[in-house]
């Protein structure tokens, strides 16, 4: 939208699905065709009960809310129909070229050839239409690589888990609880998709046990389906030992173990290195710091707000535009491998897969900067209160946090009412009449103690 809508740019989007909506698409008959190449109309990495980990205002574009009267953790089809809609009301169908895939993205790397952005270097991109299998080549004075992180399963080395004969499988090809009615199923991971798969779960498996390195119960013992525990110390054909020595039989493994980072359209030319959590060599996780007219947008964790991702695509068509000056490319090269060091000598455990990793303050200063840079206003204040509230729900344990209802009232202010299915209408409207009347009292009574 920031680009179709500026005269001085021709925006042209690759898609190579059938339709708008990227990962958010959960295509009907998915279920039943798990695995499948991204060209496949039936290639998903949703699961069918699915909902937000963050409400509807922290998911929603700029200049284009959520419909009001729904949920406020959407479920998958909201927000594919959101994404179409949004698409429409800004008239963004004739920029996007769906069924296209990008094969080939290579740097133009003449001597002497002067960029028409300001700086460089220009790109070939080769395309085939999937339908009819013809080939485009075309020649742009910038890119944007906004295939996300959610393509190539993370799958790690687990000790004696090839010892095991059951049924193993990622998260990615999740789809339906109804496929381990009445199994043992252990999730391997402690991150939101391997929380809310359990969650889901509850709905029909047997038992579930969910294996995590990090320390601390989410379920709090409060689901006595749901056993929380260390990573396992080994397997047999059809058990798995647990931390404690004890052993129980398992039907199925799901791996909710992330993804990695996977460009293969990018020629070596691009000079672009990738790994399970890092992309480099990315100024500010987002600009190439040699060849500055490629981005990445949204490959930031940690910190999942859509706004950051305006932030991000914004400043970098200041730098486009001329407004935003960049550093030189060892300037920028500096401090990419000094942020990554810096991260590497904090982190106690293991974490190189959090490169990129912007939690709490840290979000908050970036998004600042940016828009101090750009020239342009980061975010309202309203989101930074939602979202202090939200990420507090999802540490607070409570598996029931998704039945929670946000109400904004204003440009700073809005209403957060817990498990809003155990409220009546007539009670939630009173909720939004104080919040009329007595913003500040409101703010100070649910906010003013939470902290990230």
């Amino acid at each position: 939208m920031h680009f179709s809508r500026d005269v001085n740019y021709e925006a042209v989007a690759f898609e190579q699905a059938n339709r708008i909506g990227g990962v958010w698409n959960y295509p009907q008959g998915c279920e039943e065709r798990l695995d499948m190449d991204q060209a496949s109309p039936y290639f998903s990495r949703m699961y069918k009960n699915m909902r937000t980990l963050l409400p509807q205002d922290l998911m929603s574009l700029e200049g284009f809310p959520f419909p009001p009267g729904g949920q406020s953790y959407c479920d998958v089809e909201t927000v594919q129909q959101y994404l179409g809609s949004y698409a429409q009301h800004f008239g963004l169908s004739p920029f996007i070229k769906t069924g296209h895939r990008v094969s080939s993205i290579t740097p133009i790397l003449v001597d002497g050839e002067e960029p028409s952005v300001g700086i460089g270097p220009r790109w070939t991109v080769e395309s085939v239409d999937l339908q009819t299998k013809s080939k485009t080549e075309e020649i742009f004075d910038a890119v944007l690589v906004c295939t996300g992180k959610y393509h190539h399963p993370y799958i790690p080395e687990i000790s004696g888990l090839p010892e095991y004969k059951g049924t193993v499988l990622h998260s990615s090809v999740y789809r339906d609880p109804e496929r381990y009615r009445n199994k043992v199923v252990l999730i391997i991971g402690g991150g939101p998709s391997a929380v809310d798969i359990a969650t889901d779960l509850t709905r029909a498996a047997k038992n579930i046990i969910l294996a995590k390195k990090q320390p601390g119960l989410f379920f709090r013992n409060a689901n006595p389906k749901v056993l929380e525990t260390a990573m396992p110390k080994n397997f047999t054909a059809s058990e798995v030992i647990l931390h404690d020595g004890s052993s129980r039989h398992i039907d199925v493994i799901i791996l909710c173990t992330g993804y990695s980072f996977d460009f293969p359209f990018l020629s070596k030319e691009c000079r672009v290195q990738t790994s399970r959590g890092r992309v480099s060599p990315l100024y500010r996780h987002l600009i190439h710091c040699e060849y500055p007219s490629m981005a990445f947008p949204f490959l930031v964790t940690l910190v999942t707000i859509t706004p950051i991702l305006d932030c991000q695509i914004k400043f970098f068509k200041a730098v486009l535009d001329g407004k935003a000056l960049l550093p030189t490319a060892a300037e920028m090269l500096y401090c990419t491998k000094n942020d990554y060091h810096q991260r590497l000598a904090s982190i106690d455990s293991s974490p190189r897969h959090v490169a990129h990793g912007l939690p709490g303050e840290e979000g908050w200063n970036y998004m600042t900067e940016l828009g101090t840079e750009g020239e342009f206003p980061p975010y309202e204040p309203v989101i930074r209160q939602m979202a202090q509230v939200a990420f507090a729900a999802i540490q607070s344990g409570d598996p029931d946090y998704k039945k929670a209802y946000f109400q904004r009232t204003g440009q700073d202010t809005f209403v957060y009412v817990a498990n809003s299915d155990k409220l009546n209408r007539k009670q939630f409207e009173m909720q939004l009449l104080i919040a009329s009347q007595e913003d500040d009292a409101l703010e100070n009574k649910l906010f003013g103690s939470l902290h990230l």
